[in-house]
Order: structure tokens, then sequence, then C-alpha cells
């Protein structure tokens, strides 16, 4: 009977133990697991703090792309505005210079007209004054011969 306790009481130190290191695998397994779930946490913490800078970045180079776009779209804009300016002002040099070159042969024309009849009246009153010249003699040489 002594023998079957002293069995009974192995038997039971047995279980004890293998509880005990039963008990210290689980222990150390969830230690590891919460270990692992600490890391899987903190790097999932670190891919959402990446992608909210990178979402960020897309976000401010988004703004800076838009800015980049408007001062294309006004800087096409201003340059059609001056070369829509520079054909007008092409027109209306055009225009003036067509202008100046028929007021200059205008000019020319009446300027011509002029020394033509300047020209003609000169001529006329040399005409005249030689006429007078001559009578003058003729009066003067009337006279000596009386």
């Amino acid at each position: 009977s002594r023998k079957i306790v002293a069995e009974y009481e192995k038997t039971i130190a047995q279980m004890i133990e293998d509880e005990q290191r039963t008990n210290m695998t689980s222990q150390k397994n969830l230690q590891q697991l919460t270990m692992e779930k600490d890391q899987a946490l903190a790097d999932l913490n670190s891919v959402e703090r990446s992608l909210s800078d990178l979402f960020r970045r897309y976000e401010n180079l988004k703004g800076v792309l838009e800015g980049f776009k408007k001062n294309e779209e006004a800087l096409k804009k201003c340059a059609q505005d001056y070369l829509t300016r520079v054909k007008q002002e092409e027109q209306r040099y055009q225009a003036l210079k067509v202008h100046a070159e028929e007021k200059l042969d205008k000019a020319n024309e009446e300027i011509a007209q002029v020394r033509l009849k300047a020209k003609a009246e000169s001529t006329a009153l040399h005409a005249g004054l030689r006429k007078e010249q001559m009578k003058v003699e003729s009066l003067e040489r009337t006279l000596q011969q009386k």
C-alpha cells in the first residue's frame, strides 16, 4: 500500500512537473506571440506613416503641378494676347505707311506742279521783261535820233 502511495505521489509529482513545464512553454509561446504582435503593430504603424507621408507628398506635388498648369495657361494667354497686339500694330503700321506714301506722292505731285507753274511764270516774266527792255531801247534810239 505504501508502494501504491509512493507511486501515486510520484505520478502526481510528474503531472505537476509536466503541468509546470507546459505552463512555462505556454508562457514562452505567449511572450513570443505578444512580441510578434507588437512588432507587427509597429510595422503596421510604420507603413501607415509612410503611406501618410507619401500621400501628403503626392497632394503637395499635385498642388504644385496645378500651379504650373495655371501658370502655363496664363503665359500662353499672355503670349497669344501679345501676338494679337503685334499683328494689330503691324496692320496699323501698314495702313499708316500706305497713307503716308499716298500723302507723299500727292505732295510730290503738288511740288512738281508748283515748279512747272513757277517756271512758266518765270519764263513769261523774262519774256515780258525782255519786251519792256526792247521798248526802252527803241524809245532811247528814237530820242537820240531827234
